[in-house]
Order: structure tokens, then C-alpha cells, then sequence
């Protein structure tokens, strides 16, 4: 195993040019794109499942005072 005692010249040398860890650019990009449609996703099925909830709420019209009747759907 070889030991680098200067990394100045190490990383100026023509075959370590760029990226000093394997799969540099490639790996990353690919993990970015997938995590941001994932972070989209997510926010989307949240979004439509709160909205079926809000309205199945809203058509069953529940009163201020409802709660105090102690309804079990509330």
C-alpha cells in the first residue's frame, strides 16, 4: 500500500485529476434525483390523503359544540 506524504502533489498529478473517492458525480447525482422525487412524492400522497380526511370530515358537518356530546367519529 502506498503512503502519500505530500497531498499537494498527490492531487495535482495527472491520474488523480478530479475526484480523489471512486464513483464521484455519478452515485450523488443519481441519490439527489431519487431523494428530491421521494420528497415529492411524499408531499403529494400526504397532501391527497389530508384532503379526503378534511373533506370526509367536512361533508359529515359536525357542530361547534359537537364534542361535547362526546361523538366517537369526531
Amino acid at each position: 500500500m502506498a503512503t502519500v506524504t505530500n497531498w499537494i502533489d498527490h492531487l495535482s498529478a495527472e491520474e488523480v485529476v478530479g475526484a480523489i473517492y471512486p464513483g464521484a458525480g455519478s452515485s450523488e447525482t443519481l441519490l439527489v434525483i431519487l431523494g428530491v422525487v421521494f420528497w415529492i412524492g411524499w408531499h403529494v400522497l400526504t397532501a391527497r390523503s389530508e384532503s379526503e380526511k378534511l373533506s370526509r370530515l367536512a361533508r359529515k358537518r359536525h357542530g361547534a359544540n359537537d364534542h361535547k356530546s362526546n361523538i366517537t367519529d369526531w
